[in-house]
């Protein structure tokens, strides 16, 4: 396994915020993930796995709803 794998446990408290540059940055240091992808919502998104990378997916209003490593 790859040394800095991402561990979205946790960044589950996160869910429900406001999606943020600010947050993002935040995520990343704690999941231990070395990429962030956002994904707005109704985008469709590579299905590739990467256990390095946190996937943000947020509603409308800019609230995340879902964090995810792959």
């Amino acid at each position: 396994p790859l040394a800095s794998s991402c561990k979205a446990e946790a960044a589950q408290a996160f869910v429900g915020r406001a999606a943020t540059a600010e947050l993002g940055a935040d995520l990343l240091r704690l999941t231990g993930a070395r990429t962030l992808r956002w994904v707005p919502p109704r985008t469709a998104v590579t299905m590739d796995y990467r256990a390095d990378r946190l996937t943000v997916s947020y509603d409308d209003n800019r609230i995340i709803d879902r964090i995810s490593c792959g």
